[in-house]
């Protein structure tokens, strides 16, 4: 309303009084949001009052802008509403409806009890129409019931934003964790990484120094996979292609994992030296270290690891395709699905983000990774679009 006339006033502030020295109502659902929009501040005060002391949490405007802000960002789960303000109070109805749909009840306030405004009203969407002046008790009555057969949205909006100050809470954590690791484990390594050239240790020593430089490599990997999942699932991760030569990055890939102690018999690299490639060779290498720190734990005693590449596309001679295969079983067909699924479980019952990452990076090219049983052991292969594509 514009104006509240007098008797509205009188009877809002007598039941005021009434409803302070009554017993309260049989309380609302536990976190119920009440919005109230009214242009005239003595009612807003009033109704605010007597909700809250029924156990609503309120939040009041005095016209319709400011109230769509307010429920754009604390969705309300029952509304009160004027009819006649600066913004007409079905327009308000209307657009409270169209955000919210069924997940919020709807009050239209009115002076008068006309029969144009109760269509309008429920026209526009409003659950009920209120004649003022209105008791505060019955008000109250009357909320509370509407807030019981909300409960299950209200249930369900609790539950949701809870949900969310968890993923929240547990990203923002996990982020500072995976920064504080990533720094000390890059520190370690390098360190390590020194004291293997400098130190010139044999035997034992030696053997347990390179244990401890690829068990922090291996480390660092896991951390910068789970940062990069995050980062690609946000699509935070723009790959920065370049053209080069395919045989190169195999090879560096492959020296990192040379001196990796294991039971495989050879590895080896069968790729043309002209072959080019147009990708991200920083991404590209992650994917491969992936893919080989899993031959090298699945591989046959004394059997081999072959890291291949090829052009795939005869119309882009930068299409390539590069493949890891290493002799040993193949995955249990059980798990082939799921394979490249975030926290897949292993055989040996384990979670990670290997292949995940893998094919997340794929993905980002606009390529492809893909499994399958070849001869006596098992081929994980990426097709990556070239230059043309």
């Amino acid at each position: 309303m514009c104006l509240a006339d007098a008797q509205t006033v009188a009877v809002l502030a007598a039941s005021e009084a009434f409803a302070a020295a009554s017993p309260s109502p049989a309380p609302s659902p536990a976190g119920v949001r009440l919005l109230v929009v009214d242009d005239d501040a003595r009612v807003r005060r009033m109704v605010a009052t007597a909700m809250s002391r029924a156990g609503f949490h309120v939040f009041l405007a005095d016209d319709g802008a400011p109230a769509l802000a307010l429920a754009d960002h604390t969705p309300p789960d029952l509304a009160l509403v004027d009819f006649h303000m600066t913004t007409p109070g079905p327009d308000v109805v209307r657009q409270l409806r169209a955000r919210y749909g069924a997940a919020i009840w709807i009050a239209v306030l009115t002076g008068r009890d006309d029969d144009a405004i109760r269509a309008a009203s429920f026209a526009a969407g409003a659950d009920d129409v209120l004649v003022k002046p209105v008791m505060l008790v019955d008000l109250q009555r009357r909320l509370t019931a509407a807030a019981r057969t909300q409960q299950a949205f209200v249930a369900s909006r609790l539950a949701r934003e809870r949900a969310d100050r968890l993923l929240t809470y547990g990203a923002e954590a996990a982020a500072v964790l995976a920064h504080d690791l990533n720094n000390g484990l890059s520190v370690a390594l390098c360190n390590m990484m020194y004291l293997q050239e400098a130190a010139g240790l044999a035997g034992d020593h030696a053997e347990a120094l390179d244990a401890s430089v690829t068990a922090l490599r291996r480390m660092s990997g896991l951390v910068a996979n789970f940062v990069d999942v995050a980062r690609f699932e946000d699509a935070a991760v723009h790959p920065q292609r370049l053209t080069t030569h395919v045989r190169t990055v195999l090879r560096e890939a492959l020296a990192v994992h040379t001196g990796v102690p294991s039971n495989v018999g050879e590895l080896r690299i069968a790729c043309a030296d002209d072959l080019l490639g147009h990708f991200d060779v920083a991404l590209v290498e992650r994917v491969l270290h992936n893919l080989l720190s899993n031959a090298i734990r699945h591989c046959a005693p004394g059997g081999t690891i072959e890291l291949a590449a090829r052009a795939w596309n005869p119309d882009d001679p930068t299409a390539c395709e590069i493949a890891v295969f290493n002799t040993g079983p193949a995955v249990p067909e059980a798990q082939r699905d799921a394979l490249f699924s975030k926290l897949v479980k292993g055989s040996r019952g384990k979670r990670g983000f290997g292949l995940y990452f893998c094919r997340l990076a794929c993905e980002a090219h606009g390529g492809t990774i893909a499994y399958a049983p070849h001869g006596d052991g098992v081929r994980f292969s990426l097709r990556l679009p070239g230059k043309l594509a």
